[in-house]
């Protein structure tokens, strides 16, 4: 009943409306305004959410630990035949593709087609795929390092900043 006495006031010739939009303590004005005014984003509150933000940050920072240091745990230690093939598979790519490389820079001086074989062999999608399988799995815990945790720790000093 209230939304129909309302709506019924609207089109009535009594001046409650202008009351209730004029009101200086209750009126609509002034709580559209209270709602503008809700809407901004204080510093106090960009420090807290640039907390959280932390917060997790090294949460997700402590997992990847663990899961590189579980990792790492399971399988140093691990000396066994299948291990010791697979440490020998991804050196002969290492070192196929190094050799073909390097043999195309050699061999160029003397007989330039044939170099230019060579580097295609070396850079075909087989060769050089294998070749990025092998180092990505070596050096992959490097690049979460580098492009994980240095930005991380940039925002982290970012939000102490703003918190002084």
């Amino acid at each position: 009943m209230g939304i129909w006495s309302g709506v019924k006031s609207l089109f009535s010739s009594n001046a409650k409306p202008v009351d209730d939009i004029l009101d200086r303590d209750n009126g609509l004005l002034v709580r559209a305004g209270g709602w503008i005014n809700g809407l901004s984003y204080t510093e106090q509150e960009s420090v807290e959410d640039a907390k959280d933000i932390i917060l997790h940050a090294q949460e997700a920072r402590k997992q990847i630990i663990d899961t590189v240091v579980a990792h790492v745990e399971s399988t140093a230690s691990e000396n066994s035949q299948r291990s010791l093939t697979r440490r020998f598979a991804a050196l002969a790519i290492i070192r196929i593709e190094m050799f073909l490389v390097m043999a195309s820079v050699v061999v160029w001086p003397w007989d330039s087609e044939y170099a230019k074989f060579i580097w295609t062999v070396a850079g075909s999608t087989l060769m050089f795929g294998a070749f990025s399988a092998v180092i990505v799995f070596f050096f992959g815990s490097y690049g979460i390092g580098q492009h994980i945790m240095k930005p991380l720790a940039a925002l982290k000093r970012a939000a102490k900043g703003v918190a002084q």
